[in-house]
């Protein structure tokens, strides 16, 4: 009897990793884009040496539960649009202060993050990888989920190609900065200057962040603010010293007073991205990169590199392991 598509993977599968793979397959579950293989390692064998096998045959994997789940591609793959997303029960009824969509896992269920709980984020990745696409995704689930007056945002696109549709919205807080890079830096200054006067406002009042001085004062003059900044490679060209101290005030300073900063990149190497400025972006987002060594500059290992090559990505917070997520498409 001829095998199925998905009992001929995993057989091919076994058969390039060899004795590596000391285990036996329970379960296969489809995606959205891979396939998951669930793998029982066998009593007494190394989870090690089957990850190895694993990486060596360029996939990914998950391990939990005393099981390895391989994450293999599928053939043909499912589009996830973004407008499902934000229809569905599991966004709408979110109790995120700021919620983002991120995409869904590799078992297709929808990932929902609160900015306020992962205030600033590096968003790294080859060129067409999707992360502009990604970063309009951010936008767009924060436009529905938050009225303007409770939102704000800050665009700067040193390209000037992938921010139009919102040059006309009512979140943004200041005109889109396009094909301008010294803008821009001035930009990141007056966010600066914005986070000390906000500072002076909670201190005024003897509160401690900004939930509390908008229940105490029941004002609406301190909304959130997010900072969009892509492609951050530009700014450092053009003033170097300046924007890493910039971004380290904010990204230090701003939690309290609302202020987040979403960094996007197609350069992740130590001259574009100092220590400094990645000790304080905890919160690290890698699509597909060319060699693991590329995936190691922005998560700290290995992994990216076996992505695919387009809305695919790796979620770390804080130094956590890898979560593997799919993005959405959405018109950009």
């Amino acid at each position: 009897m001829p095998l199925t598509k998905e009992q001929q993977i995993i057989a091919d599968f076994y058969e390039t990793a060899g004795a590596a793979i000391k285990g036996h397959l329970i379960d296969i579950i489809d995606g959205p884009l891979v396939h998951n293989f669930i793998l029982q390692p066998t009593p007494g064998a190394k989870a090690i040496t089957i990850i190895k096998a694993v990486y060596e045959n360029n996939y990914i994997y998950s391990y939990g539960n005393q099981q390895i789940i391989v994450q293999i591609p599928k053939e043909t793959r499912q589009t996830i649009f973004l407008e499902n997303l934000l229809k569905s029960k599991e966004f709408k009824n979110t109790d995120a202060t700021l919620p983002i969509i991120l995409g869904t896992d590799t078992f297709g269920n929808i990932t929902i993050k609160d900015l306020r709980e992962i205030p600033h984020v590096l968003v790294a990745g080859r060129t067409g990888s999707g992360k502009s696409v990604f970063l309009n995704c951010v936008l767009k689930s924060l436009k529905t989920a938050m009225p303007d007056s409770e939102c704000k945002f800050i665009i700067l696109d040193p390209k000037g190609v992938d921010y139009d549709i919102w040059k006309s919205d009512k979140h943004l807080m200041c005109p889109i900065v396009k094909l301008d890079a010294k803008l821009a830096v001035q930009k990141l200054r007056e966010v600066s200057e914005l986070i000390k006067e906000r500072h002076q406002k909670l201190q005024d009042r003897k509160v401690k962040n900004i939930e509390e001085y908008k229940k105490k004062t029941n004002k609406k003059d301190m909304p959130y603010v997010v900072v969009v900044i892509d492609e951050f490679a530009d700014l450092m060209t053009v003033a170097r010293k300046e924007v890493e101290s910039c971004v380290q005030y904010i990204a230090q300073k701003s939690r309290a007073v609302g202020v987040h900063l979403i960094i996007g990149t197609q350069h992740y190497d130590g001259k574009t991205l100092p220590g400094i400025i990645k000790a304080n972006l905890p919160t690290r987002i890698a699509f597909h990169t060319r060699t693991s060594a590329e995936s190691k500059q922005i998560l700290g290992e290995r992994g990216a590199e076996n992505l695919l090559p387009c809305a695919d990505m790796l979620f770390s917070d804080a130094g956590r392991a890898p979560i593997r997520i799919h993005t959405a498409y959405t018109e950009c």
